[in-house]
């Protein structure tokens, strides 16, 4: 439908730009809306009612009806100016802004269905949404027949007349739907995600009546044909979109993340995108809600926009944008017109029909479905708000001569009145909807996985040489990322060919020759003669890829390939092999490494020293370095292996893991990757924790009474085996009494042959090196299974 034709080509000179009067009076009036729409929105909530109530309200108090805000800011600024305002041209810019406010609130909507559940349900969907849509229909054409001919438009047809008016009767508004159950919290339960469906097949539905109606008047008749291209146009960008489209979508987002990142690029990647596929639905009538509705849903299932991202447009959507769409909506009442007696019984029963009919529609709907009394009543309450849907249909009727404006009045009243019933009444009905056992935990399993450490991690940098250490933390992360949408990064620091090590990586050309790594000021290998490369020591393969010396220099793209070969070895199976990437040192390995790390999730480093000097760093000087500066999670990970032996040890079955914890938030993270790990190796987890018992010398006479807080200590081991369970790994528990809680951890690992240790902890501060806590230093330095240690927080 096609309001304003644009020409082809415009010449730059003719131009024109807005008059200053009228940019003048459009900030004052945006100033007004924002500030009225945003003031009785906190009022609305200060009653209990959802704050679009009082957004919507706002425009009705600011338009013609109470304070009439357009004229009066008008003749200010006329006066003030000595120039006068075309109202038309500000009421159309805001309407534009209006429409960018309805698109951010669509694709909020959009991110927040649940398009695995809608599917589950499509059949109630579809259900109540046709019976939504057919009895207030068929009301409002029967209603609409019958009105006096003072309320036609001169020289209109009838039957244009009433079908305009069943239009606008059965329409919902998907954007005040949302807005509501979102205010009201109830977006994620089952009738909320069901109304949804139903209300975008409703609009979409009303979409298509609505060209229909609209060429019927145009040309006089029915045009089979359109409609026909309009439901192929439509079956074409479902289909399309939610399969191509949705791979496109996720590589898109993979792309701007890994080369742009930031909250700013994936939140204008949204909005690019959006804009986009609307206009291309828009181009196809089948309005541009739909476009930036499929493209909300297709990025809320993209791991990549992540939590954090969609909290952030949320809030700008909700706290600028959204208040000025409803307020603007409001203004275009003129309740004057409404006083007099025929027009206001007129409208009376109008709003009564299209009440009665969307309720009877929506519950008829339900019940056939399978749905209980109050579901119904509730779908009935929730589909009743046609709030800026139901007002450009009347402004298209208005447009087209096929309204009266005192028919037009009635209906964006009805539009109005609908949206601020529907909170009251979905308020009164949504304690009556018991929530089933199902849905309470699938409700609690999403607020955990919001929550979640593991959850919120789309990108995963591993530092590698190829050693034995970034080998074994890569047999740890494939499991962790398969059949999860984690990208991991296989990242090759290329060294300078002096001789020196930057702490992290030896130097390949000393590795190629078989010399032992030293440290970056030359005093040389650490003092247990273990090597102070975080991959480990070079592996017997990877010194074969050179003869001698001589050649050593130019084996060393072989050295990558092979590293890189290695890693991707030890991550077994996966849906998609790893990044790889080659960086230069700049500067030294640990700001090459803290720089890429910025725009990863967690950091994963292999560390093969295992320093028992309290003096001395616990790990090598890069590893220590980055451990220190870095504002990200990390995970290191230690172990014991060493020589020939070393590849066959990192591949052997994982059958227990020991999981310390003390139920504080990192060690829930630490327990988040040991279930996830598990779950794939079909290990079990031992969950242990150690009250600490006061040493002998420091205790009185009698024993000391430890009980409660072995109590305590049982509810943790509980808690994280709950999650444990609830993310299908199977878990042990113990509670152990010790006065060195190190050193029991250490032989509990030794007595029960645990294969590996994850410990979540904090950095703790200290002057000269990465300190992690004596506790934690001690499993590392004397457990003999591999140990990985996670730093999130």
């Amino acid at each position: 439908m096609r309001l304003i034709d644009v020409p082809l080509q415009v010449d730059p000179s003719e131009l024109e730009a807005i008059p200053h009067e009228e940019l003048v009076w459009l900030f004052a009036m945006l100033t007004l809306l924002l500030l009225f729409a945003r003031g009785l929105g906190e009022v609305a909530k200060r009653f209990g009612l959802p704050s679009v109530v009082g957004e919507l309200t706002a425009g009705i108090v600011l338009g013609p009806s109470l304070l009439g805000a357009m004229s009066a800011t008008a003749a200010a600024v006329e006066f003030t100016t000595g120039h006068g305002v075309d109202l038309q041209v500000g009421i159309n810019l805001i309407s534009v802004l209006s429409w960018i406010g309805l698109i951010m609130l669509i694709i909020l909507t959009g991110l927040e269905t649940d398009l695995d559940l809608i599917l589950s349900k499509a059949t109630e969907a579809t259900v109540i949404a046709v019976a939504s849509i057919v009895v207030p229909f068929a009301l409002g054409f029967g209603f609409a027949w019958y009105l006096p001919e003072t309320f036609l438009a001169e020289g209109g047809s009838r039957l244009t007349f009433s079908l305009f008016v069943a239009v606008a009767m059965s329409i919902s508004a998907i954007p005040v739907i949302a807005k509501i159950l979102m205010d009201m919290g109830q977006i994620r339960r089952n009738f909320g995600q069901i109304t949804l469906a139903a209300g975008m097949i409703n609009d979409t539905v009303g979409w298509i009546l609505l060209a229909l109606v609209a060429g019927l008047e145009r040309t006089g008749q029915v045009e089979l044909s359109s409609i026909g291209g309009t439901i192929l146009s439509l079956a074409i960008i479902l289909g399309v979109g939610f399969t191509i489209g949705q791979r496109v979508v996720r590589w898109i987002f993979v792309l701007v993340d890994n080369y742009v990142g930031g909250q700013m690029a994936k939140i204008t990647t949204l909005m690019v995108l959006a804009l986009g596929m609307g206009t291309v639905t828009h181009a196809l009538e089948l309005e541009v809600v739909l476009g930036a509705f499929i493209v909300g849903i297709l990025v809320g299932q993209v791991n990549r926009f992540d939590y954090e991202t969609e909290h952030v447009f949320e809030m700008v959507t909700l706290s600028i944008f959204a208040p000025i769409f409803f307020a603007a909506a409001g203004l275009r009442v003129d309740l004057g017109r409404l006083l007099e007696p025929t027009v206001f019984t007129v409208a009376a029963a109008a709003l009564a029909i299209a009440v009665v009919g969307k309720f009877v529609g929506s519950y008829v709907g339900a019940k056939a479905v399978g749905l209980g009394h109050w579901e119904g009543i509730t779908m009935g309450a929730g589909l009743n708000a046609r709030g800026a849907m139901e007002i450009i249909v009347a402004l298209v009727g208005l447009t087209l001569g096929v309204l009266t404006i005192e028919m037009y009045s009635i209906i964006v009243s009805i539009a109005v009145l609908t949206s601020v019933m529907a909170p009251p009444m979905l308020r009164y009905t949504l304690p009556r909807v018991p929530m089933t056992e199902e849905e309470r935990e699938r409700i609690e399993r999403e607020e955990r996985q919001r929550k979640s450490f593991l959850g919120a991690v789309a990108r995963i940098l591993l530092p590698t040489r190829g050693g034995a250490d970034t080998q074994y933390a890569a047999r740890l992360l494939g499991p962790l990322i398969r059949d999860r949408d984690i990208e991991l990064t296989s990242m090759y620091v290329a060294t300078a060919r002096d001789g020196r090590d930057d702490g992290l990586f030896a130097n390949p050309i000393d590795r190629l020759r078989g010399r032992r790594p030293t440290r970056s000021d030359g005093s040389g290998p650490s003092e247990d003669g273990s090597s102070t490369a975080a991959t480990g020591d070079a592996a017997p393969d990877l010194e074969a890829l050179a003869d001698d010396a001589e050649h050593a220099e130019s084996a060393e793209h072989d050295v990558t390939a092979r590293a890189f070969e290695l890693i991707e070895r030890r991550l077994g199976d996966q849906d998609r092999p790893p990044r790889t990437r080659v960086r230069e040192v700049e500067g030294s390995v640990a700001d090459t490494i803290l720089d890429e790390s910025t725009n990863y999730d967690l950091t994963v480093l292999g560390e093969a020293g295992r320093g028992r000097d309290p003096d001395e760093p616990l790990f090598s000087e890069t590893v220590d370095r980055v451990l220190q500066e870095t504002s990200r999670p990390t995970m290191v990970v230690s172990t014991p292996y060493s020589g020939e032996s070393a590849l066959e040890e990192m591949d052997a079955e994982l059958r227990r893991i020991l999981l310390p914890t003390a139920g504080t938030e990192y060690n829930r993270h630490a327990a988040e990757i040991a279930f996830a790990i598990a779950t794939r190796e079909n290990a079990i987890v031992e969950i242990v924790h150690v009250v600490d018992e006061p040493p002998v010398d420091e205790r009185f006479v009698d024993q000391p009474d430890l009980s409660k807080a072995i109590g305590i200590g049982e509810e943790i081991v509980d808690r994280e085996a709950d999650l444990g369970h609830e993310m299908g790994a199977d878990v042990l528990t113990t509670v152990e009494v010790s006065d060195r809680p190190e050193a029991t951890m250490v032989e509990l690992a030794h007595q029960d042959d645990v294969d590996l240790i994850i410990m979540g902890t904090e950095m703790r501060p200290i002057s000269k090196r990465a300190f992690y806590g004596h506790r934690v230093e001690h499993v590392l330095q004397n457990a003999d299974c591999p140990v990985a240690v996670v730093s999130s927080v």
